[in-house]
């Protein structure tokens, strides 16, 4: 009689230690796993609640002349009801969009004006390894400095817009990413998210400051550098040659007004003009 009281002890005992562990959701998780997405946004709210700062997948959509895409709206079409992802989103003054971090594949058809214009397809497969697919995208379309952020960065990048150059005694402009260039370059004229900064820690920009922020290779010289008001920077080439092909970089030198670093930029061109 003793063994079999013993027995039934035993078993209440087991059965008492098993419900708690059941009921513990930290057991419950290793006992019951669930969906890896179902995890990362429970994971999401936990750093939430911790103060963990929230991720967010950010970059860059440039048309085919360089130029970057400005009120894009970036649709979802993701149909898994899993998934924490809100849309639609919107490029901004700088071509980027800004997304909420999701493990695994996001897919999004583009808009341009309210039209379908391409369908984008964003993997995450850790927070420093995110990639893009496109489909119907223009040749030369560029989804650029794609990574993966803090939410609190996402008022920080300052942007290459657009860069043409003016040529015919300031009559023409054209776009600087252009295949072939056949002009004289009078000018070329940088326009950016915000405007740049006016004055250097030593007072106002020089072309000692351009040429050490704007470089150019094969090697030439540029000067007459204005910054007029707005969010444009003007150069004129003093020593440019002809029928080469030029790669202009812009350095992180470049600080917007309210001191944000350009995200660098190079932009190749041909110049094929023969005096």
């Amino acid at each position: 009689m003793k063994v079999q009281n013993r027995k039934i002890h035993f078993l209440i005992l087991f059965l008492s230690i098993f419900s708690n562990c059941y009921l513990n959701p930290v057991v419950n998780g290793l006992l019951n796993p669930v969906e890896e997405e179902n995890n990362n946004v429970s994971l999401g709210l936990l750093g939430a609640a911790l103060g963990t700062p929230t991720l967010l997948i950010t970059g860059q959509i440039r048309d085919p002349n360089g130029v970057a895409m400005v009120d894009l709206v970036l649709e979802s079409s993701t149909t898994n009801n899993t998934r924490s992802t809100l849309s639609p989103y919107r490029t901004d003054a700088g071509g980027r969009f800004y997304l909420p971090y999701q493990f695994g594949s996001q897919n999004f058809t583009v808009l341009k004006d309210g039209s379908s214009f391409f369908t984008l397809v964003i993997t995450v497969s850790s927070p420093s390894e995110v990639s893009s697919v496109t489909s119907g995208a223009p040749p030369g379309l560029e989804i650029l400095s794609l990574r993966t952020i803090n939410g609190s960065e996402s008022n920080n990048f300052f942007e290459l817009v657009d860069a043409h150059y003016i040529y015919q005694s300031g009559s023409m402009v054209a776009r600087l990413h252009s295949a072939v260039i056949n002009n004289y370059i009078e000018s070329i004229v940088f326009t950016f998210s915000e405007a740049p900064i006016q004055t250097s820690a030593s007072g106002p920009l020089t072309e000692a400051w351009l040429s050490q922020y704007i470089s150019i290779s094969p090697s030439a010289i540029f000067q007459n550098f204005t910054s007029a008001p707005g969010n444009t920077l003007t150069i004129a080439p003093s020593t440019i040659a002809g029928l080469q092909v030029y790669d202009l970089t812009l350095k992180p030198g470049i600080l917007s007004a309210t001191g944000k670093a350009l995200t660098p930029r190079t932009i190749r061109f041909n110049y094929a003009y023969a005096p």
